[in-house]
C-alpha cells in the first residue's frame, strides 16, 4: 500500500523470529519499532472562548495545555499473552495497562466501585492457539467511536507495514458487530476466513505468539503519522456526496448503543431545525449510512456540529481547516482529533441542563448564537 507518508517512518526490524514465527518474547520486552518518536500536535485554542458559551475551565484546558511529550510507535512481541474482556491483554499474569496498549480511560472503568468486569473476564474458560497472531482489537469493539480512534489507526499502521506483519493472523472477536466486520473485510482487506477467532463473552484466548499493535494515540494526543495514514485511507475509501454538503449537523435521534454511555439530547430536533433552516446545515444520522459514505461526506466538510458521541469522531476524516462545534465536553477525544488534523474546535458547555439522568436540554437561543459565531469564524477561514 502506497501512502505517500514515508517521512518519519523508521522500520528497524531485526528480529527474524517475527517473520518465521519461531521465537517468543516471554517477558514482552521485544519492541518492533515502526516510527520515530514525535510529539503530538498541541491542543488548539478554542475558536470561541467567550464565557457565555464555554466554561473557563475548558477554555484554560486548551489554552494552557503543556507541550505534548513525544513517543515512538512500536509493536511488541511475538509474546505469550492472554486476551479477555473488552480488549484486555495480559502477560505473565499481569494486565498490560500502560498507555501504549491500554487507553487511559479504561483503568477508571476497571476500578469503578462495584465493577465485576475483571472478575468476570478472568473467570471464563481459556483456549490456547499457538499460531502467529496480530492483536489490534481494543476497548469497546461494539462502539463505532472506539473503532475510529483506537483500532482503525492500528490497522492502518499494520497495512503500512504489511510485509512485516503479513504472516500473522488477525485476531477477531465474535462480539464485533456486522458493521465492524464489514469495514474490516471491505475496506481493510481482512479475510474473516484467515483469522484467529474468539468470543470475549464466553472465553479467554491464550496466544502463544502474539504481536501487539500499539495505540497511536496517547495521553497527549495522536502520533503525527496518523494523519497521512488517514488521508490515504479516506482517499481510497470515501464516496463523495452527490451534492456538496460543507456544513454537517450530526444527529443522534433516538439512537442508543447499550455498549456505550447512554445520553439523549431532548430538544435535538429543534436544534437541528435551527441549524438547517437558519444556517444551511445538512442534517445526517451517521448510523443510517454506509461507512464509505460517511468517510466521503466528512472528507469534504468545512463545519461539523453536533452533540458528543461516536458520530462526531468522523471528523477524523475531515480536512485541515475544518471546524467542529460540539455540545458538552465529556472527554478530550474530539480536541485530540482537531489537534491531529489541524482543525478548529469550539464547545458549547453553557446553557445545557440535565433534567433527568443522561437526558440533556440545550438552550435554543444560546445555541443559535453559538452557531452564528461558529459560522462567522468559518467564513473568516474562507469556507
Amino acid at each position: 500500500m502506497a501512502c505517500g507518508c514515508s517521512t518519519g517512518w523508521l522500520p528497524t526490524i531485526t528480529n527474524n523470529s517475527l517473520r518465521s514465527g519461531s521465537g517468543i518474547a516471554r517477558n514482552g520486552d521485544v519492541r518492533i519499532r515502526l516510527a520515530t518518536a514525535r510529539a503530538p500536535a498541541p491542543l488548539p485554542r478554542l475558536v470561541i472562548e467567550d464565557a457565555e458559551f464555554v466554561s473557563d475551565h475548558w477554555r484554560r484546558y486548551h489554552a494552557d495545555a503543556a507541550p505534548p511529550a513525544p513517543f515512538d510507535l512500536a509493536a511488541r512481541g511475538p509474546m505469550a499473552v492472554r486476551l479477555n474482556g473488552p480488549g484486555l491483554i495480559w502477560s505473565n499474569g499481569a494486565l498490560l495497562d500502560d498507555n501504549s496498549i491500554m487507553p487511559v480511560y479504561v483503568r477508571p472503568e476497571l476500578d469503578r466501585p462495584g465493577s465485576s468486569l475483571l472478575t468476570t473476564a478472568t473467570s471464563l474458560p481459556a483456549r490456547h492457539d499457538g499460531r502467529l497472531a496480530l492483536v489490534f482489537h481494543g476497548w469497546g469493539v461494539q462502539v463505532y467511536g472506539h473503532f475510529l480512534i483506537e483500532m482503525l489507526p492500528k490497522l492502518l499502521l499494520a497495512r503500512r507495514f504489511g510485509s512485516v506483519f503479513g504472516t500473522a493472523l488477525p485476531v477477531l472477536d465474535r462480539e464485533m458487530p456486522e458493521w465492524f466486520l464489514h469495514i474490516l473485510q471491505r475496506h481493510l482487506a481482512i479475510d474473516p476466513d484467515r483469522a484467529i477467532w474468539f468470543d470475549s463473552r464466553t472465553e479467554q484466548l491464550e496466544l502463544g505468539q502474539a504481536i501487539i499493535l500499539p495505540l497511536l494515540t496517547r495521553t497527549d494526543g495522536y502520533h503525527p503519522l496518523v494523519s497521512p495514514l488517514i488521508d490515504d485511507f479516506a482517499a481510497r475509501t470515501g464516496i463523495a456526496p452527490a451534492e456538496p454538503a460543507p456544513r454537517l449537523f450530526i444527529a443522534r435521534g433516538d439512537f442508543s448503543n447499550p455498549a456505550a454511555p447512554q445520553r439523549r439530547l431532548a430538544n435535538e430536533a429543534e436544534l437541528a431545525d435551527i441549524a438547517a433552516s437558519q444556517f444551511g446545515f445538512h442534517v445526517i444520522r451517521p448510523e443510517t449510512m454506509g461507512f464509505a459514505e460517511q468517510v466521503g461526506l466528512f472528507a469534504q466538510a468545512k463545519t461539523i456540529l453536533g452533540q458528543a458521541g461516536s458520530g462526531m469522531h468522523n471528523a477524523l476524516f475531515a480536512p485541515s481547516g475544518a471546524i467542529t462545534g460540539m455540545m458538552r465536553f465529556p472527554a478530550p477525544d474530539q480536541s485530540a482529533i482537531a489537534a491531529l488534523r489541524g482543525q478548529g474546535i469550539a464547545y458549547l458547555t453553557e446553557g445545557i441542563s440535565e433534567p433527568e439522568p443522561q437526558v440533556f436540554h440545550a438552550d435554543p437561543a444560546l445555541f443559535t448564537r453559538f452557531v452564528e459565531r461558529l459560522i462567522a469564524h468559518t467564513n473568516g477561514h474562507k469556507e
